[in-house]
């Protein structure tokens, strides 16, 4: 006769796979006195033996997250990988992770390759949170980080990209800064959700309706077109100063390197802010004023949202959320 499952005991006593785990693991406070007795005698009755491993797969809760970052060569990665690694090892979760190197296509094969691991959850940064790879994912056991899709079908830790930036540029103009010397420096767009709610915020707070002040850095590395329009712009200023917000750390650096091209300096030349506060800008003189995002408390929301899905029943099935971590604004003198 072969060897009973937990897949067997399930069906046998009429209930799921997550319930004979929990009654298997002790968590009795889940279900009814009636199925707890009823699966007693059923594992008395058929001297099951239950095998830890195949406890874990049967309800795919092997205490094993899959992580996929877009690129962990972004220091905003490496720190979100640190509050999701800490998180794990508290709550008794190994982590098996991935990296896409920005490229979609490699995305989906690690999304692939983390599924065939079956891995309990997965908790995606994606390259692209519209990918179809996406549609095949359970809300029930995966957790989106930092970028979201246009409709939410997943759960998403963000940080509050919109409401930071639109606060941070009205206080540029409380400084003195005019609408129209205000500009947004940013990658292309193309659909990145962190990209495009800092750009609304921008825009809502200056007022500005046309494209006219989105300015892009070339991620192609090529910073001669770039160098030449700040030099228009500043040429051009209609008071006393232009006003840069540059929606990452990496963006900025690639202004401050064509301020430095131009031998230009902040802020008595112009004035700089910027989303994200990495360890440098606050030990130049002057400090870049900035949006500080918890990085770290991204990876770790997100690995506690990730683990009471996993853990607790009742908290499946429920609409997708939004989950914005708060941010703070970093006053360092840059404008």
């Amino acid at each position: 006769m072969e060897k009973l499952t937990i897949k067997d005991i399930a069906r046998l006593a009429n209930v799921s796979t997550a319930t004979v785990s929990n009654y298997l693991n002790g968590n009795y406070s889940r279900m009814s006195e009636k199925t707890r007795k009823r699966l007693k005698d059923m594992i008395r009755e058929t001297n099951y033996v239950p095998s830890s491993v195949a406890r874990g797969l049967a309800t795919n809760h092997n205490k094993t997250i899959g992580v996929s970052v877009t690129d962990i060569t972004n220091p905003f990665t490496s720190t979100v990988l640190s509050g999701i690694y800490d998180a794990c090892g508290k709550l008794g979760y190994t982590v098996v992770f991935t990296n896409a190197s920005s490229d979609s296509t490699r995305e989906i094969d690690n999304v692939n390759k983390l599924k065939h691991q079956e891995v309990s959850g997965l908790i995606i940064d994606p390259v692209d949170a519209e990918n179809a790879i996406f549609k095949t994912l359970s809300n029930d056991s995966t957790v989106m980080i930092d970028r979201q899709a246009a409709a939410v079908k997943i759960d998403s830790v963000v940080t509050d990209n919109y409401n930071a930036v639109n606060k941070f540029v009205g206080n540029m103009k409380k400084g003195g800064y005019i609408d129209e010397d205000l500009y947004f420096i940013s990658w292309p767009l193309r659909n990145v959700s962190t990209r495009l709610e800092r750009y609304r915020g921008f825009k809502a707070a200056t007022g500005i309706k046309d494209d006219s002040h989105l300015i892009f850095v070339d991620d192609s590395g090529d910073d001669q077109y770039f160098i030449s329009q700040i030099k228009q712009i500043i040429d051009r200023k209609r008071s006393g100063k232009v006003g840069f917000f540059t929606m990452n750390g990496r963006v900025l650096l690639h202004l401050l390197k064509a301020m430095q091209a131009l031998n230009y300096r902040y802020p008595d030349d112009v004035g700089i802010g910027s989303y994200e506060d990495l360890d440098w800008m606050g030990i130049i003189q002057p400090g870049i004023s900035c949006i500080h995002q918890d990085s770290f408390n991204l990876g770790v929301t997100a690995v506690n949202t990730l683990v009471r899905k996993l853990e607790d029943e009742k908290t499946k099935h429920f609409v997708a959320q939004l989950i914005e971590v708060p941010t703070m604004i970093k006053m360092r003198g840059s404008y």
